[in-house]
C-alpha cells in the first residue's frame, strides 16, 4: 500500500481542496492517507482504517515556533516512513519541506498554490521570497497549479523547469460538475433572488471569499458604485469580513449602508448564489489561481477577473469572460458597464464558460491525473 501524507498549516484548507483526491486515492489508488495539520474535531472524525489524522499545531504567519514544528514533523515522518510528504500553503510547507528532508523522505512534493511575496516590496518581498526559494530547493518535485503562476516562478528564478510541472489545465481540485449543476440556473436564480429581494431585472454582480483589501474589495465597490445604471444593479457579496483593518472605512461604510449592495455571510450552499448571479467579480491581488472563478462559470456565469499570474489561466478573455487590470478601479468599472448594458453578452459568455469547465476542469478526470502523477513519483 502506498503511504501519502498531506500537510497544511490549517484544516479548512484540507476540507475544501483535498478530500476529493483523498477519496480517490483511497477508492481507487489503493494509497494510505494522513492529514496533518491544526487539530480540527471534523478531520478526526473521519479517520478509518485508510485514513489518519496527525494533529500538529502550526500559526499562521511568522512565528517562533517553527524549530519545535520541524523537530515534531521529522520524528513523525521519520517514524511513518511515507512514500510522498506533500504540503501546501507558507507556513505548513516551510517546515514539512525542511522535516521531510531531514527524515530522508523520498518523494517531497510542494504544491505551489500561490505565492505569497507576489506584490510585496523591499523587505517584506525579500524575506518571502528566501523562504518560497528555500521551499523550492528543500522539495524534490514542484506541482503547480497554474501555467501562468510556473512562468511567473521561472521568471522569479524560484526552481529549474524541469522540476516543476502543471497536472493537466492547472487547479488544485477542479470542480464537481454534478454539484455545480448549470441546468438548475434558472430555478435557483429565481429561489435566492427572492430570498434576497432582487429583482429578476437587475443585472448581479457577484463576489464569494473573504472580504479583504487583498481580495480587490475597494476597487470592486469603487467600481460598482461608480458605474453607469448602478440603479439598475446589484452588487452580491458571499463571505466575512477578514482583517477589515486593511480596507479602507469609507468602503465598510458603503458596503454597509449601500441599498444596491447586498452582503450575505458564508453560505455552504455556494452554487445556488452563483446562478442568481449575472457575473462574478474576482479582482484578487494575487491568486495561485482561482478556484471561484471556475465554480461560477461551472453554473454558466461569466467572470471579470485580476489580470494576476494564476488567476489569469481561469477564464480565456473575450470569451468566457473579461480581464481587468488589478488594482485599476477604471478598469473594472468598464468590465462592470460593458456587461450591464449588453444581456446577451451575459449570456454567451456564460454558456462559453460552462463548456470551458466541463471540457478543462472536470474533478473526476483531474483526480486520475493527479494520482497517475504521484504514482509515477513513487516507481521513480
Amino acid at each position: 500500500m502506498k503511504k501519502i501524507c498531506f500537510v497544511t498549516t490549517i484544516p479548512l484548507t484540507i476540507k475544501s481542496f483535498l478530500l476529493g483526491l483523498t477519496k480517490h486515492l483511497i477508492e481507487k489508488e489503493n494509497y494510505d492517507v494522513t492529514f496533518m495539520c491544526n487539530d480540527d474535531e471534523v478531520l478526526r472524525d473521519m479517520c478509518n482504517e485508510h485514513l489518519h489524522f496527525i494533529p500538529v499545531k502550526m500559526k499562521r504567519g511568522v512565528g517562533f515556533d517553527g524549530i519545535s514544528v520541524i523537530n515534531k514533523m521529522t520524528k513523525i515522518f521519520k517514524e511513518q516512513q511515507f512514500d510522498i510528504v506533500q504540503y501546501s500553503t507558507p507556513n505548513a510547507s516551510l517546515y514539512a519541506s525542511i522535516a521531510a528532508g531531514r527524515a530522508n523522505v523520498p518523494c517531497r512534493l510542494y504544491c505551489q498554490w500561490g505565492i505569497r511575496y507576489m506584490g510585496f516590496t523591499g523587505v517584506p518581498r525579500f524575506i518571502f521570497k528566501s523562504i518560497e526559494k528555500l521551499i523550492c530547493r528543500k522539495s524534490t518535485i514542484i506541482e503547480v497549479e497554474s501555467c501562468s503562476l510556473m512562468e511567473f516562478s521561472l521568471k522569479e528564478g524560484l526552481y529549474r523547469k524541469e522540476k516543476a510541472s502543471v497536472i493537466w489545465n492547472g487547479s488544485a481540485c477542479g470542480v464537481n460538475l454534478e454539484k455545480f449543476d448549470y441546468t438548475k440556473r434558472q430555478e435557483l436564480r429565481i429561489q435566492i433572488r427572492q430570498q434576497l429581494g432582487i429583482s429578476e431585472k437587475d443585472v448581479v454582480f457577484g463576489y464569494a471569499g473573504r472580504i479583504t483589501r487583498d481580495k480587490g474589495i475597494n476597487e470592486l465597490v469603487d467600481a460598482f458604485v461608480g458605474a453607469k445604471g448602478v440603479d439598475k444593479a446589484k452588487l452580491l457579496l458571499i463571505g466575512n469580513y477578514d482583517n477589515s483593518g486593511s480596507m479602507r472605512a469609507d468602503v465598510i461604510d458603503t458596503i454597509d449602508k449601500c441599498e444596491s449592495i447586498k452582503h450575505v455571510g458564508w453560505v455552504k450552499n455556494v452554487e445556488q448564489y452563483y446562478a442568481a448571479m449575472d457575473v462574478f467579480c474576482s479582482l484578487s491581488y494575487r491568486e495561485g489561481f482561482g478556484l471561484v472563478v471556475i465554480e461560477a462559470g461551472a453554473m454558466a456565469t461569466p467572470g471579470i477577473v485580476s489580470n494576476v499570474p494564476g488567476q489569469v489561466d481561469t477564464i480565456i478573455d473575450g470569451k468566457t469572460g473579461i480581464l481587468a487590470e488589478v488594482k485599476n478601479v477604471e478598469s473594472i468599472r468598464k468590465a462592470i458597464e460593458t456587461f450591464m448594458v449588453n444581456s446577451a453578452l451575459v449570456g454567451e459568455m456564460g454558456i462559453n464558460a460552462r463548456k470551458h469547465i466541463e471540457e478543462s476542469y472536470d474533478d473526476g478526470v483531474l483526480f486520475a491525473k493527479l494520482a497517475e502523477h504521484r504514482n509515477q513519483l513513487i516507481k521513480k
